[in-house]
């Protein structure tokens, strides 16, 4: 499984988080603790959603 944002290979469940696209619900987004904490923007392949 990779960050949506930064394509790194999350491994543990302690350092990412995956959740349904906000907008279209399809898709599910991962993203690192790292991204995370930056804020670093993520965005949806289904509907384009770009989130922070």
């Amino acid at each position: 499984m990779r960050c949506t944002s930064c394509n790194i290979e999350v491994k543990s469940k302690e350092n990412f988080v995956i959740f349904d696209c906000p907008k279209c619900g399809k898709v599910k987004i991962v993203r690192c603790n790292s991204c995370k904490s930056l804020g670093r923007k993520y965005s949806c392949n289904e509907c384009g959603f770009v989130g922070p």
